[in-house]
């Protein structure tokens, strides 16, 4: 429900200026702050302290913007391999603190070895998803007033998620190397 909320809280405050940078941002912290376990609270969107990292926030979005941009003249397979090795690239500014161009090369790193099963998990649950919404708007076809607000929901369900597909991503690849490499101080003793 947390989740569902930040979502609804941020779709009212992207039309005012200045505060949807940082209430934007925020939102980009959620599959981190879920695979942490950590209690989501919808107000942490207000928070000044993500609007302290918008000019990080802007030049990495711009550069993955240009970049997968210009790889789709190339067709759209390169398009979609580059825009997976850098998926994790605002996760990593948001929750690790790091530069942008550390989160796209350590991005880069992570996904190694994980973009065909990231790209396959999660045209799965797009494909479901679809499937599903496609069989209630058959169901409720007559109901044509009700298809704008069914239709709204759906997105919302939608984004909440994928944005819990990016926190599972995010906790098997960041978080268990982040184990990982706490463990093995301890193994060299």
């Amino acid at each position: 429900m947390p989740i569902v909320l930040s979502v609804l809280l941020w779709l009212v405050t992207v039309w005012i200026p200045y505060v949807n940078v940082g209430t934007t941002i925020a939102l980009a912290t959620l599959p981190v702050k879920l695979s942490k376990g950590e209690m989501i609270s919808p107000m942490f969107i207000f928070e000044s302290k993500y609007r302290h990292c918008m000019g990080e926030y802007f030049i990495l979005q711009a550069i993955i913007f240009s970049a997968v941009y210009i790889s789709i003249l190339f067709m759209i397979i390169p398009a979609i391999v580059l825009s997976l090795s850098w998926m994790l690239a605002v996760y990593l500014l948001v929750g690790k603190g790091m530069n942008w161009a550390l989160c796209l090369s350590e991005s880069n790193r992570l996904m190694m070895g994980y973009k065909l099963k990231v790209f396959f998990l999660k045209f799965v649950v797009a494909f479901v998803l679809f499937f599903v919404y496609y069989i209630l708007f058959q169901i409720l076809s007559d109901a044509s007033g009700l298809l704008v607000f069914i239709s709204l929901v759906c997105l919302l369900v939608s984004v909440c998620i994928m944005l819990s597909v990016d926190a599972v991503i995010y906790r098997e690849l960041v978080l268990s190397e982040d184990k990982v490499e706490e463990a093995k101080p301890e193994e060299a003793l």
